[in-house]
């Protein structure tokens, strides 16, 4: 297991989807669009999903 920091960057929910940038700390931000968008993310950065 792995310890993965992460913020959002410009957050924004319009029409009900959730927003903005996600960055991984010492990577580039990956926009997203929806809350289904920011779990794959996560799993990607914790390296659960490839």
């Amino acid at each position: 297991m792995r310890t993965v920091i992460v913020r959002l960057v410009e957050p924004e929910q319009s029409d009900g989807q959730l927003r903005g940038l996600l960055e991984e700390v010492g990577r580039e931000p990956v926009p997203f669009s929806g809350t289904q968008a920011v779990l794959d993310l996560l799993m990607e950065a914790a390296g659960l999903k490839t």
